[in-house]
């Protein structure tokens, strides 16, 4: 028997018509996987009579990166995951399942994006992470702790997303108090995640003080778009996330959306494929973002 953690799958690749100018990476939510996204993603239409995000932006390259195979304890068993989520009806509950999870699949998206900047000449501005449910979430926090490079990238996008830790972040940003020592257990497991917080965005924090860098976090734009009837991630959730990426200083534009298919659990069409559609028009173009 072996301890040896699972691989993460091959990157599926949806390339560019013409030649190749802009790059979007794009992460499943939980129980998909990347080659499902794109089929599901490209389905959905934009105004334009057939038109969906492949046919609107030939010239963009489409990478879809698939999760591993992970154990499930709110489920009891294995399925496609970026990391262990045990409740997002209290997020704050049994964080630490979610530690090594959200750890080595920033380390390797991290990888993905640099393999993909280098792609693009060393261009990261032409370069666009985005994501839903739990892939938005764990493009949060590559996007947080990518910031230790000197190259930005041109946005982030979320649907229907939240941010893992939360709390600890804002601990961690100076945002909150930090908790009386107890010894409970969930004041423990609150010290794990805030370690974790502390350990993984140390170098980060650093560049929060250069905040007027043309390549600083805060200079990436950012669009969080969230259904108000979504049945599994509050909107609660992504008004959270966003308020913490105001406070670090990011620009966030915030949509809302009911009536999307999936109980809300997926992007509104036309509207939320519009306003995506919008926001990468306006990549590398910065005066045209409109808030």
């Amino acid at each position: 028997m072996t301890n040896e953690k699972p691989l993460f799958p091959p990157v599926y690749i949806h390339e560019p018509t013409p030649e190749h100018t802009h790059t979007a990476i794009m992460l499943h939510g939980r129980a998909s996987s990347g080659i499902e996204f794109s089929d599901d993603l490209f389905s959905s239409k934009l105004s334009g009579a057939n038109e969906n995000l492949p046919s609107r932006f030939p010239g963009w390259r489409w990478v879809f990166p698939s999760s591993r195979i992970l154990w499930s304890s709110t489920f009891q068993e294995e399925m496609p995951a970026w990391f262990d989520a045990y409740s997002l009806t209290d997020i704050t509950a049994e964080q630490d399942l979610q530690l090594d999870g959200i750890r080595e699949s920033v380390e390797h998206l991290i990888g993905i994006l640099d393999e993909e900047i280098g792609l693009l000449g060393g261009v990261g501005e032409n370069l666009v992470l985005a994501g839903i449910s739990q892939g938005a979430a764990v493009g949060l926090w590559t996007l947080l702790c990518r910031s230790r490079s000197t190259s930005k990238i041109g946005g982030f996008v979320g649907a229907s997303c939240w941010l893992p830790l939360a709390e600890d972040v804002e601990i961690f940003l100076g945002e909150k108090p930090r908790a009386a020592e107890k010894t409970s257990d969930a004041t423990v497991e609150t010290s794990e995640a805030l370690k974790f917080v502390e350990s993984t965005m140390a170098t980060t924090k650093t560049s929060f003080i250069d905040y007027h860098s043309v390549n600083s976090l805060q200079s990436t734009p950012v669009l969080l778009g969230h259904g108000v009837d979504d049945a599994y991630v509050d909107v609660e959730l992504g008004k959270q996330a966003r308020d913490i990426l105001t406070k670090i200083g990011l620009v966030v534009q915030w949509r809302e959306y009911t009536g999307a298919e999936e109980e809300g659990h997926w992007f509104k069409e036309p509207e939320q494929l519009n306003d995506i559609a919008e926001f990468l028009d306006a990549v590398g173009e910065p005066e045209k973002v409109s808030l």
